[in-house]
């Protein structure tokens, strides 16, 4: 399909100052041109636009995705907007059973208006000899190694849903000795991460890495036994998704997680699922993939990785985005 992309190419939000009208113009423009069949919106962010578009659109059809944050935004009036924008759309692609639920129950979407398409997931792949080098380089600065000590990895974002300040107090008390936890990332919970981490018996059972480069977390994401997700259910914000497992498991590491917002739908192969907030069962899930097999520990890598790469890759995204453009296009 041909393709115009009006996109911003900058990090921060500031500059949507200046985005929003410019894509509003462009799209104004194509519109009254009659130069576009469906004008897609990739956020509720930019979908805010589709309202004061609505007047022009002809017989071009408004399409926009959706990712479970924007309806548990705390700014009722940003919420306000999206909310209007989005109804405007004759098409919602959203990513999780999740936040389809939440976009009918909060926001009063029309279910039949929605389409389940989950995000690609496919981190970049390291080069043998580059993964090879960053691993031993890994290993002799932490005194690890990896295939023969026993390594668990949580990356992502530091905010509170994410559960790692409450997993370090109650979830790591119960793994045995000998499990060392790699914590990667930053965010507005490092100090509390950080703090929960110094209460522990044993506190250096605990890595905690900070913000490493792209490079690293993907060689680390190969080469640990298990993902660790210990989300909690947290007011005003949504796990709506749930990449970072994915990731992992592109790259053939297996996931322990618990049961939380759209975390039940990305863990649906590939890993383990345990009753939220049940961290005993939470360790027992990641002691009983230790007691296996090293072989049966290599298959539940490598049914990760396949199960990955069949749901979430771009191309079946894209698929899927494609059939849903010519859906809306239809007489």
């Amino acid at each position: 399909m041909p393709v115009t992309l009006v996109a911003l190419g900058y990090q921060s939000i500031l500059h949507l100052v200046w985005f929003m009208p410019w894509a509003l113009l462009r799209a104004a423009m194509a519109l009254l041109l009659r130069q576009v069949d469906v004008v897609y919106f990739s956020d509720g962010v930019t979908a805010s636009l589709a309202a004061v578009l609505a007047p022009l659109r002809g017989k071009a059809r408004f399409c926009c995705s959706l990712y479970g944050l924007e309806m548990t935004f705390g700014n009722s009036v940003a919420q306000a907007l999206m909310r209007h924008g989005t109804l405007a759309c004759d098409g919602i692609a959203v990513i999780s059973d999740n936040s389809i639920d939440i976009a009918e129950r909060d926001w009063g979407v029309p279910r039949q208006k929605m389409r389940l398409i989950y995000l690609g997931a496919e981190p970049r792949e390291l080069a043998p000899e580059r993964d090879d080098a960053l691993r031993r380089a890994f290993e002799q600065e932490h005194g690890l190694r990896f295939g023969r000590d026993r390594v668990v990895l949580n990356l992502g974002r530091q905010v509170p849903r994410k559960g790692v300040a409450a997993f370090l107090a109650q979830g790591v008390p119960l793994l045995a000795g000998d499990i060392r936890v790699l914590v990667v990332g930053g965010g507005p919970d490092a100090d509390r991460i950080r703090a929960a981490r110094a209460e522990l018996t044993h506190p250096e059972q605990v890595l905690l890495l900070g913000v490493l480069d792209d490079d690293t977390c993907s060689m680390l994401r190969r080469h640990c036994d298990l993902f660790l997700m210990p989300n909690v259910s947290t007011a005003g914000d949504v796990e709506g998704y749930g990449i970072a497992p994915l990731e992992a498991m592109y790259l053939g590491t297996p996931v322990v997680a618990f049961a939380v917002d759209a975390l039940v739908e990305a863990v649906r192969e590939g890993g383990w699922l345990v009753p939220a907030g049940d961290y005993q069962a939470f360790a027992d899930a990641v002691h009983a993939f230790y007691q296996q097999t090293a072989a049966a520990r290599e298959a539940a890598g490598s049914d990760a990785r396949h199960y990955c790469r069949r749901e979430y890759g771009w191309d079946t995204t894209a698929s899927r985005y494609a059939d849903l453009f010519q859906e809306l296009c239809r007489p």
